[in-house]
């Protein structure tokens, strides 16, 4: 009974800071921004991208390249990319086991 309560709580430990990990790894994240990138759909999100940013940046051409990161949500709508978020939770909780 109590192993069983013990995993339980580890369980819940897991996703927990599983949870937490990945829902922060855009906050750290960030992008070279070239000519050629798409700054109207701005991902981040590591390993794999977990948000998208809608900017409406429009750097002078000069300013290439340079490092872009996490952007205010206010300013610039930001939707989450569910299916990648979900495999990453559900990654770093097998790890934590």
């Amino acid at each position: 009974m109590k192993n069983k309560v013990l995993r339980y709580k580890l369980l819940i430990v897991s996703i927990f800071i599983g949870w937490i990990g990945v829902t922060i790894t855009p906050l750290f994240d960030s992008v070279t921004v070239t000519s050629k990138y798409d700054l109207t759909k701005h991902r981040l999100g590591l390993p794999l991208p977990i948000i998208e940013q809608h900017t409406s940046l429009a750097p002078l051409e000069d300013a290439y390249p340079f490092e872009l990161g996490f952007v205010s949500p206010q300013e610039h709508p930001t939707t989450l990319i569910a299916g990648n978020y979900l495999i990453l939770v559900v990654t770093a909780v097998l790890l934590f086991i």
